[in-house]
């Protein structure tokens, strides 16, 4: 009966899940954080756009092509170029175990000449570890304008 008991309590552990899970850390963010400064870099400064294309991850090309990509950088593009960038939100959830996963979002205030955009990025850390934007968003006022 004793060793039922053990073999009973031996899958009881092995089918638990043990995760560790951090929200809104300041070194997640930090690290999330790179991603999008190094958009706005390639933007103002970089020559070559595939240096931009490769920020972004597979998840986000599963739901937008290329060619969509190409179109909304080059109308974003037509607001303005990048002057300025302020971080206006960030959350970030990390979860380290069996069911490992880091997520991360950003919203940034950008002054684009003398137009205004809010800009989001929703990014996800991939198997290999490195941090693609899945997700990127526009939002232009245009009735301030």
């Amino acid at each position: 009966m004793k060793n039922i008991y053990l073999l009973l309590l031996s899958f009881f552990l092995i089918s638990c899940s043990f995760n560790q899970f951090y929200k809104d850390r300041e070194s997640d963010k930090t690290d999330g954080e790179k991603i999008p400064i190094k958009f706005y870099w390639e933007l103002r400064y970089g020559k070559n756009p595939d240096d931009i294309y490769k920020l972004f991850g597979e998840k986000f090309f599963e739901v937008t092509d290329k060619e969509k990509l190409v179109k909304l950088m080059k109308t974003v593009n037509e607001i303005g170029p990048v002057e300025e960038y302020n971080l206006a939100k960030w959350e970030t959830m990390v979860v380290k175990g069996n069911n490992a996963r880091s997520q991360y979002f950003f919203m940034y205030n950008v002054k684009r000449g003398t137009k205004k955009t809010e800009e989001s990025f929703t990014l996800e850390k991939n198997k290999e570890g490195d941090i693609k934007i899945v997700g990127y968003k526009v939002n232009r006022d245009l009735l301030n304008e």
